[in-house]
């Protein structure tokens, strides 16, 4: 019987964790997808319009406009100061969360960060790569858009599912299938343009759409 009830009470307890942890993702948590959200898919839309207009040598540096992501993490942070603030519970489910998007954030740096460095490394006219930066040519940064969006799905969905989710589950899905179709195309001649509109789509569907279902049910509870 005290077997029982402890079986009972250890279900109450999982529930009202999960129950909390789905508050506290209402809370806040949609400005932040709102926020990185937009930021990728207002810079993916320009990169294909520069990409589209400026002629052929050229062209490949409008890459460097993703260096305006920076600009998004000064509102992160204050965000994220915000709900620490406003958040009375913290569950074991939120901890974990921020550890998967702090590790996602962490595997992106790293994947861009070494392919500069091989880039640059590895570019056979230093003069040419020094003056134009021509060595965002090299063939590897085709790769980069659809790791970056396997990474979106992966986080994505493990966060969908952890807080019972389910938009953010469809855009770690829409992801996926996006990064699987770009490695199926990768020697496609317009792939650059269409790799910018698949990021624009996968931020669409991972961040804005959750962002803005997370905020309307943030203003219905208040």
């Amino acid at each position: 019987m005290e077997t029982e009830l402890n079986e009972k009470e250890s279900l109450h307890l999982i529930n009202e964790m999960i129950s909390t942890s789905r508050n506290n993702l209402q809370k806040g948590m949609g400005n932040i997808f709102l926020l990185w959200g937009y930021f990728v898919f207002t810079i993916s839309l320009l990169n294909v319009i520069l990409l589209i207009l400026l002629p052929d040598p050229a062209k490949y540096n409008s890459y460097f406009i993703w260096c305006l992501m920076a600009l998004g993490y000064p509102f992160h942070y204050r965000m994220v100061k915000k709900m620490q603030q406003e958040k009375l519970i913290k569950t074991y489910v939120d901890k974990i969360m921020n550890y998967v998007w702090m590790a996602f954030s962490v595997s992106i740096l790293v994947v861009v960060i070494g392919m500069i460095g091989a880039s640059l490394y590895f570019s056979t006219d230093i003069e040419e790569a020094g003056k134009g930066f021509e060595f965002i040519r090299w063939f590897q940064w085709t790769l980069l858009p659809p790791f970056m969006l396997l990474l979106y799905g992966f986080a994505l969905f493990v966060s969908g599912k952890a807080y019972d989710f389910k938009p953010l589950v469809r855009g770690g899905i829409i992801c996926w299938i996006a990064s699987l179709l770009l490695l199926a195309g990768a020697r496609y001649h317009y792939m650059p343009e269409i790799q910018q509109v698949m990021l624009a789509i996968g931020s669409l569907f991972g961040f804005i759409i959750p962002g803005n279902i997370l905020i309307n049910k943030e203003k219905k509870n208040v």
